[in-house]
C-alpha cells in the first residue's frame, strides 16, 4: 500500500535521509525508533511534502511517484492521503476545538459547513473529546489538544496517518490517554507511522518496528521479534540503553 524507495535528503551539505528504504500495509502500525538526529521526524514530513527529498520514489495505493520530478498534483495527492500529527499540536489558537477539526472538511473537503459540523462532532467524540467542542486551545491539556489533533487528522480520511512523536510533550498519564486513542483507531484499519521515542508505547502499540540510525534503516521487523532478538548490534545496544 505504502513503499519507499532510497530516499534522500538533505539540508545544506548535511545528508539526513541516506536511501531510506520501507514498506508498510493497510492497517498495519509500524513505529520508527532509534537515535535523536538520525532523519525520523524528516522522513515523516518528507512523505507528506512538508520536507521534499532530492531523490526517492514513493508508492501510495498504487501510485508512484519520484520526488526527483514531483508536481503540484502528486504534492495534492500525498497530502490527501497522509495527515500529520505533530509533537506539538499545531492547532489554530484562535479556533474552538471544533472548528480546528472542521477546517479541513470545509476548506479541503470543500464540505458544507453543517455536514462538517457534525463530522467534526462525531470526529472529537472518536477521541473522547465529547463535552470540549467549544474550548480553545489555551483551555485544553496538553493530551487534550493532541486529541484534537488526531481528530483533526483524521478528518482528511487519510489511507496513512503519520504521528511525529505524539506522547513526547505529554506528562505519562496524559500519554497513557493518548495510547489507548491510538490503539482504538487501529480497528479501523487505518495505517499509522509513527516516530517515537518513547520505547514501551513503541512496544505495546506496534505491527512492525524499524530502527533507523544515522539516516538509514538498520533493522526491521514484527515488534515483539525485534525487541526479544534484534538482528544487528546497533539495535541491541540502543535498545539496552532505552529500555534501562
Amino acid at each position: 500500500m505504502l513503499e519507499i524507495k532510497n530516499l534522500h535528503k538533505s539540508f545544506g551539505d548535511r545528508e539526513i535521509l541516506k536511501g531510506v528504504s520501507l514498506s508498510l500495509n493497510q492497517g498495519e502500525v509500524t513505529t520508527i525508533i532509534g537515535p535523536s538526529g538520525t532523519g525520523k521526524s524528516t522522513l515523516l514530513r518528507s512523505i507528506n511534502v512538508l520536507e521534499r527529498p532530492e531523490k526517492g520514489t514513493i508508492t501510495l495505493n498504487n501510485r508512484k511517484i519520484d520526488y526527483e520530478a514531483l508536481s503540484k498534483s502528486d504534492i495534492h495527492y500525498l497530502r490527501s492521503h497522509t495527515a500529520m500529527v505533530f509533537q506539538n499540536y499545531n492547532l489554530f489558537k484562535n479556533k474552538t476545538a471544533l472548528e480546528n477539526v472542521m477546517e479541513p472538511l470545509v476548506y479541503t473537503q470543500h464540505m458544507p459547513k453543517p455536514d462538517a459540523q457534525n463530522r467534526a462532532v462525531e470526529l472529537l467524540q472518536q477521541v473522547g473529546l465529547n463535552n470540549r467542542h467549544s474550548a480553545y486551545p489555551i483551555q485544553l491539556s496538553g493530551g487534550e489538544q493532541q486529541r484534537v489533533g488526531i481528530a483533526r487528522a483524521l478528518a482528511v480520511n487519510p489511507t496513512v496517518l503519520l504521528l511525529d512523536e505524539p506522547t513526547s510533550s505529554l506528562d505519562p498519564e496524559l500519554a497513557d490517554g493518548i495510547l489507548k486513542v491510538i490503539q482504538d483507531l487501529s480497528s479501523l484499519r487505518i495505517a499509522m507511522l509513527i516516530v517515537t521515542h518513547e520505547i514501551k508505547f513503541a512496544a505495546s502499540i506496534s505491527d512492525t518496528i524499524i530502527f533507523m540510525s544515522n539516516g538509514k534503516v538498520v533493522e526491521a521487523g514484527p515488534s515483539k521479534e525485534l525487541f526479544r532478538s534484534p538482528r544487528e548490534a546497533l539495535t541491541k545496544n540502543f535498545l539496552e540503553i532505552a529500555l534501562k
